[in-house]
């Protein structure tokens, strides 16, 4: 992927090309390439630059695997950056396969988990209002760029209500 944008468009978005979010599937696998773009947000709150590692795969965690595992494993907050500037005249070339459970599935924590009994199971809406996959899959499709999101609680997060679900979009 070639993305020439002005200095004007790359000052308005300061250097960000898609916000920081989630992605809506269990997992994403991205073929790692020597471009730098990818970049995921720390513990701390501050965006680290994937590192490049010969024929590997890059896998993102998504919000469907995070609600079935009742936040075992969260969703990988990650956004694209310009690259850095000895980076910017090449080509990139992304390959990613997303992968998302059946439409029917309903995304609630697996209860009978021995591992989520010990640790304790976080829920991001109640198990009778939790949407299946395909509500969801749909309504985050339906949303991206078309909802005018709001301030969140947090510095720096904008919110956006989708199936009943709340979801942060990074800045």
């Amino acid at each position: 992927m070639d993305y020439p944008r002005s200095s004007e468009d790359e000052e308005k978005t300061k250097n960000v090309w898609l916000k920081g979010h989630t992605d809506f599937g269990s997992l994403t696998f991205l073929w790692s390439q020597p471009v730098s773009a990818l970049q995921i947000l720390d513990p701390q709150g501050k965006w680290k630059w994937v590192k490049h590692i010969d024929n590997a795969l890059v896998v993102n965690a998504g919000d469907a695997l995070e609600f079935l595992s009742g936040g075992f494993y969260k969703g990988t907050i990650h956004r694209v950056h310009q690259p850095p500037a000895d980076q910017r005249d090449l080509t990139r070339l992304g390959v990613f396969y997303f992968v998302l459970f059946n439409d029917d599935v309903k995304l609630v924590p697996l209860q009978e988990s021995p591992v989520l009994r010990r640790v304790g199971i976080i829920r991001r809406t109640e198990d009778d209002r939790a949407p299946s996959m395909g509500t969801y899959r749909k309504g985050r499709i339906a949303a991206y760029g078309q909802t005018i999101l709001k301030e969140g609680k947090e510095k720096g997060v904008e919110e956006e209500e989708v199936a009943g679900v709340l979801i942060r979009h990074y800045n």
